[in-house]
């Protein structure tokens, strides 16, 4: 790894820190670059502004996110929809718990209505909610899922799998349950897995 790359993930690091803890109207790009130890023209130079460093958040994220669907996708003609959904969901729950602190910044975001959000429903969640549906539409063609209503299926497995990293807080909390610790994360992905099976099966 290069020293300005290095440099560059190191202010990312730090952005994304600052993000959860303050919030990201809250946080500056002068509180950034102290907590990384770099100039504010170093942050320009890689990301130009605050708006920048919020894009490539969002890049950051959904492109690994994207390809694990689409890959999850080209199971589905060897393995079947069942199986492609079960480790497609599961390979998708262990992207978002590596990426714990990036995950929970996304998601907080996202649910708040800017234009940069709509942009964004509009390429890589639409992807998702295609290569979701694919999986659903082959698995009740196959026989292997009920007919029940994808769309809503969809909305309720998207709701779950996003819970924990948005409400991370609450969950702690209110439930001393931290779902950084892997016994309470298996716990959880066990639940959405056998959710699925008593639903589709």
């Amino acid at each position: 790894m290069t020293k300005p790359t290095i440099v560059k993930d190191k202010i990312f690091e730090a952005a994304i820190s600052l993000f959860n803890s303050k919030g990201y109207a809250d946080t500056s790009i002068r509180d950034i670059a102290a907590s990384a130890k770099a100039n504010v023209s170093t942050i320009s130079y890689y990301f130009h502004n605050k708006q920048g460093l919020l894009e490539y958040s969002f890049v950051t994220f959904f492109e690994p996110y994207t390809q694990l669907l689409e890959k999850g996708l080209e199971q589905l003609e060897v393995d079947g929809a069942y199986v492609c959904l079960k480790n497609t969901v599961n390979k998708l729950m262990e992207y978002q718990y590596k990426h714990f602190t990036l995950t929970r910044f996304i998601w907080r975001e996202l649910s708040i209505d800017k234009q940069i959000v709509r942009e964004l429903m509009s390429t890589y969640f639409m992807r998702e909610r295609h290569y979701f549906q694919k999986i659903m539409e082959a698995g009740v063609q196959s026989g292997e899922f009920k007919k029940i209503s994808s769309r809503l299926f969809i909305i309720q497995l998207k709701g779950m799998m996003t819970m924990p990293f948005l409400n991370s807080i609450y969950m702690a909390e209110v439930w001393s349950v931290y779902f950084q610790e892997r016994y309470y994360f298996e716990n959880y992905k066990k639940q959405i897995n056998d959710w699925i099976e008593s639903l589709l099966v």
